[in-house]
């Protein structure tokens, strides 16, 4: 196989030139490459199950672990706000099913950190 930039002669099985170490890949390749690059899914595979419990559980002990670490140390527990980027993240999901999850998580959040707040300022 000839080399595109410096014309030197390799073997067929090289994938790079011996000579200046630029790629050989014919632009046949190079177009599948990119066809397989366009039809690539940008998110990782995941077990939607294990996302879903997961999420459950960080929605809980978030959301209602803050009233609960407002009731016994006070101010702490506004700590719950960040358990909201988890769900925030499994709302960009393609499946359906993660994504009606994720609303549900959402409103056990909001209702635990309401309740926080309702109680750090002493309004119940």
């Amino acid at each position: 196989m000839k080399c595109p930039v410096c014309g030197c002669e390799n073997p067929d099985d090289y994938k790079f030139c011996h000579d200046c170490g630029a790629p050989l890949i014919l632009s046949e390749s190079i177009d599948d490459l990119t066809k397989e690059l366009e039809n690539r899914d940008d998110f990782p595979i995941l077990d939607s199950k294990k996302l879903i419990i997961i999420g459950y559980i960080i929605a809980i002990l978030f959301g209602w672990g803050s009233f609960i670490l407002s009731f016994f140390l006070g101010a702490y527990g506004f700590i719950g706000f960040i358990g909201l980027f988890f769900p925030g993240f499994m709302l960009n999901s393609k499946d359906p099913n993660i994504r009606k999850h994720a609303y549900i998580q959402l409103a056990i959040m909001i209702v635990g950190i309401i309740f926080t707040i309702l109680f750090l300022f002493r309004l119940f």
